[in-house]
């Protein structure tokens, strides 16, 4: 009976914890809405900026400009890298 309870108890608490994961990164692209601002270049296009913390620091952000197809152009490379590392830590298909 002790199990029984100890059981429903664990099972309770793993519940807990898968409910109160989020995927919020899965599949989607980086959200930088807060982060981004459109200015206008010597040329007149729309140029994006945007900003993103730096990497091994909790303060300092970097920040790049581009036009829209340049960042599109950049989001398939990077989804493409990506998915070709993935690929690589999973071995040859056979």
């Amino acid at each position: 009976m002790l199990k029984i309870i100890a059981a429903s108890f664990a099972l309770v608490g793993l519940a807990a914890c898968v409910s109160g994961q989020t995927t919020e990164y899965s599949g989607k692209r980086a959200d930088y809405s807060s982060k981004t601002t459109v200015e206008t270049n010597e040329a007149g296009e729309e140029v994006i900026c945007r900003k993103k913390p730096q990497t091994g620091s909790r303060v300092r952000m970097t920040k790049r400009c581009a036009t829209q197809a340049e960042w599109d152009a950049y989001d398939e490379e990077v989804q493409r890298r990506m998915k070709d590392m993935t690929n690589a830590r999973q071995g040859p298909l056979e």
